[in-house]
């Protein structure tokens, strides 16, 4: 019987540590992606060493797209800083929507991307996106070390 109350805390302790490492929360390791666009492909293997803010949005939500205008402004008043990547990734449905977006809102091309609806439907799923557009800080690291900060909160962790 101790045998089986061994191998049944083990099996949870198992269990909790391989649910830490992939939950999209603060504390945890962020999810491994890898964004597929005509002319590039970007991974956040390949941005290690940076803190990256992941802004997850979409053109119909009013609310992730003042939070992406945002994300856009801090990043183009950082200037040429190295140790911090914004990537603002894009679930609309409609790919013409979203450049025309882009191109409405004036912001930087070079750190917004479209999703498919493939890729999309992974990326919603791995940092579970179901109840609305999220933004999360990544650390040098690969930790998650906030969600959904403000400019204020931004400066102050990098």
């Amino acid at each position: 019987m101790s045998i089986i109350a061994i191998f049944a805390v083990f099996l949870l302790s198992v269990s909790a540590r391989t649910e830490r490492v992939v939950q999209a929360a603060e504390g945890f390791t962020a999810p491994q992606f890898e964004i597929n666009s005509d002319s590039s492909s970007i991974s956040l293997a390949d941005l290690k060493g940076r803190y990256v803010l992941l802004n997850f949005w979409d053109s119909t939500d009013a609310v992730s797209r003042i939070a992406t205008a945002d994300y856009d402004a801090f990043a183009r008043n950082l200037g040429n800083e190295e140790r911090f990547c914004l990537l603002s990734v894009n679930l609309d449905r409609s790919e013409r929507l979203f450049r025309e977006i882009v191109r409405r809102d004036n912001l930087s091309a070079e750190s917004q991307m479209h999703l498919s609806p493939t890729e999309a439907a992974k990326i919603i799923t791995d940092y579970r996106l179901a109840r609305g557009n999220c933004s999360f800080l990544i650390n040098p690291e690969g930790k998650i070390v906030a969600v959904n900060p403000d400019a204020a909160s931004l400066a102050e962790l990098i």
